[in-house]
């Protein structure tokens, strides 16, 4: 039997159940593999995929009724004393478990695990960021819970799950933008990319940028530098913009005055700045020298 490549997370967090799925001999100490009556399994509590795309969702229940299921769900026991038979909570595999019974299985392959509930969001977590099915939305709200509730940090967390601390962190930071601007992620109109750089502008401009980047296509560099050129700027950045204005208006002054292009550059500090002024051919050259040295004289006889 081949095996899927889960990730060093997953592999980890599932520890020998793959031990039990091959040999079909169970090992009460780690893990139980069985088969489970579809009806005694019960939606996890920690599942962090909010949204089910419907297309994947039945090209899935086409797969398992032709080939059946793989891979086994992930389960954790839980207590129903009145219940006929043993009942459990999913931890990882709700796509499987729904195409499962779109299909009209009666049963299917699980894993028993004994987890707590911080290993259970971890582990349907660390599942479902292995197969990317999360969006940018879950992603956050699965971190940021393990941190709230479970008072994990986020160097601890980007361990458990195999990403980095930054990434943890602008996946946290991107839960402050507006709630409609989330639901464009969780809907796919926008990528984790497009929508962080809106993080940097004030709230009333936040949600009018989101759609123009949604409705252009604007990629996630474009998206920076869109938000950027719209960031309120310092006083420092204001002076030099109008300084620079004032440049722009010498030039357009001296291009009007020489009919030629003219740009100005100013240099920072001390540095010499330096004038450009375009000509075409040598007569040309000659006719610019001429004005700007008649010029000169006409100055120095008054």
């Amino acid at each position: 039997m081949i095996r899927k490549p889960l990730g060093r997370g997953l592999d980890a967090l599932i520890g020998n159940a793959a031990a039990g799925i091959e040999t079909g001999v169970e090992d009460s100490s780690e893990a139980q593999f069985r088969m489970a009556p579809v009806g005694s399994i019960t939606a996890g509590e920690f599942q962090p995929r909010i949204n089910f795309d419907k297309e994947r969702l039945a090209e899935l229940t086409r797969a398992i009724q032709s080939q059946g299921i793989i891979e086994p769900l992930i389960v954790r026991r839980i207590d129903a004393p009145d219940a006929d038979g043993p009942r459990y909570e999913l931890i990882a595999g709700e796509r499987r478990l729904r195409a499962a019974r779109a299909a009209g299985l009666e049963a299917v392959p699980v894993v028993v695990r004994e987890l707590d509930d911080r290993a259970a969001l971890e582990m349907s977590l660390v599942e479902n960021i292995v197969r990317e099915d999360l969006n940018a939305v879950e992603e956050g709200l699965a971190f940021f819970r393990l941190v709230d509730h479970f008072e994990l940090t986020q160097d601890e967390i980007a361990a458990r799950v195999g990403k980095s601390r930054p990434y943890v962190s602008n996946s946290i930071r991107l839960l402050e933008l507006p709630q409609p601007i989330l639901n464009m992620i969780a809907k796919g109109e926008l990528n984790a990319g497009q929508a962080r750089p809106l993080l940097g502008l004030k709230p009333e401009a936040q949600l009018s940028a989101a759609r123009r980047i949604a409705a252009v296509g604007i990629s996630a560099r474009g998206a920076e530098e869109m938000a950027t050129a719209n960031r309120p700027r310092t006083k420092t950045a204001a002076a030099r913009s109008a300084a620079d204005a004032n440049l722009n208006a010498l030039a357009e002054g001296l291009q009007r005055a020489l009919k030629r292009k003219v740009r100005i550059f100013k240099r920072r500090g001390r540095s010499p700045g330096r004038i450009e002024i375009d000509y075409y051919d040598d007569n040309d050259l000659t006719a610019v020298a001429e004005m700007l040295l008649g010029n000169s004289r006409a100055s120095m006889r008054a």
